[in-house]
């Protein structure tokens, strides 16, 4: 079985942002004079050097929008900004899905199958060797061994916390995780707050919840331990 496997820096205050599954979609602007800002399936991000790539999106259909800055008007998303393009795109696995938009404002859409001389990493291993215990196995979208060790290297180069926990949030919505992939995430992180959150936010897409009660181990505090019980209590 193919997968292809790629790392993808941008975003807001240059987010790195991961996403699961060989499919990814970029977006450029031709025009100069005008802020473009991005947002896609509900996450809001701004182009760095008038374009923005995300990589390892899940297949399906995705909801983009794309706004053009007012002069004078602020950086609100949506708020004071012009509408240029919305939409919902389907984005194949193994494909690169292109919008352009061009300086007259009109928007191009362009699509290709990404092979072997892209940037992406192919690997023909099937679920057994890749690293995640088999968890793939009815529940997909688990991160092998490998993609995990590229995501954690690409998420300790952001080096402040609070952007490191939107990208991990960002990547959290678009996979599922085994628990000692969740601790791992959460050492990530220095403050004990984030940690938590990172514990709450990916109970959900943790495939076993049995074992979930290891994720203690990294919290400092009792309360923080509590905390989390509580709201696994109230999750079921």
């Amino acid at each position: 079985m193919k997968k292809f496997f790629t790392l993808f820096f941008a975003s807001l205050f240059s987010l790195s942002l991961l996403a699961f599954e060989g499919s990814r979609l970029s977006i450029s602007s031709l025009a100069t004079s005008a802020e473009m800002k991005i947002e896609v399936d509900g996450r809001k991000f701004t182009m760095k050097n008038n374009s923005i790539t995300l990589s390892y999106l899940a297949e399906g259909y995705h909801q983009v929008k794309i706004f053009r800055e007012k002069k004078g008007k602020g950086l609100a998303f949506g708020r004071n900004d012009v509408v240029v393009y919305s939409n919902s795109v389907f984005l194949k696995r193994g494909f690169h899905l292109d919008i352009t938009v061009n300086r007259f404002g009109k928007v191009l859409i362009d699509e290709r199958r990404i092979d072997r001389d892209d940037d992406w990493y192919q690997d023909e291993d099937d679920y057994y060797d890749n690293g995640n215990g088999g968890w793939n196995d009815g529940y997909g979208n688990v991160m092998n061994g490998r993609e995990f060790e590229v995501l954690k290297e690409s998420l300790r180069k952001e080096w402040f916390e609070a952007n490191r926990l939107i990208s991990v949030r960002f990547i959290i919505d678009k996979n599922n995780f085994t628990t000692q992939q969740v601790k791992e995430l959460m050492l990530l992180f220095t403050f004990e707050k984030n940690r938590l959150e990172i514990a709450r936010y990916a109970y959900s897409k943790t495939v076993d919840k049995k074992n979930y009660y290891l994720v203690n181990e990294v919290l400092t505090f009792s309360s923080s331990k509590d905390e989390l019980a509580r709201f696994i209590r109230n999750s079921k």
